[in-house]
């Protein structure tokens, strides 16, 4: 197996059900042995490299790791890694027109603009043909009778 094989294994590995502690500490320092092994890493130094590649590695968007899917598995050096992150990001940001940064937006405003009221024709002139209303109650009223013709609970047990 590839070393990036054992290392999805050792991060996502979980103890079976029934199975017992002893197993899984087994299972997990077979998977880091082959993850660390694989990639040739001798030393603590390198093994704390390695753990500070993986971190990078975690935080980065899955477009990134597309653009380096052939070398990622064997990038280890973390500054090697934040190095060709910062260079493909400063590609990237070059090619966008106008990016909108989170912190120069501006909020919207809630508020709605006052809009200036329509006139409607007096009563005693002749109605639009677009009038689909039924009563000419204003909407407020037709509201408020609206909720006054609820009925009232009433109990089931003295009904």
């Amino acid at each position: 197996m590839k070393s990036e094989t054992f290392r999805i294994k050792f991060t996502q590995n979980q103890r079976r059900p029934g199975a017992l502690w002893k197993e899984l500490v087994f299972e997990l320092r077979n998977y880091c042995d082959g993850w660390v092994e694989g990639l040739n890493v001798k030393d603590f130094k390198s093994l704390k490299d390695l753990m500070i590649a993986d971190q990078l590695k975690r935080r980065v968007s899955s477009d990134v790791k597309d653009h380096f899917l052939d070398e990622w598995g064997e990038l280890i050096d973390p500054l090697v890694l934040a190095g060709k992150l910062d260079q493909y990001e400063s590609v990237r940001g070059n090619r966008k027109i106008n990016p909108v940064r989170v912190a120069e937006r501006k909020p919207l405003d809630r508020a709605r603009p006052s809009l200036p009221k329509k006139e409607h024709p007096a009563k005693g002139e002749e109605k639009t043909e677009h009038q689909f209303s039924k009563s000419s109650a204003p909407k407020e009223n037709w509201r408020n009778e609206k909720f006054e013709r609820r009925t009232t609970s009433a109990c089931y047990i003295c009904h």
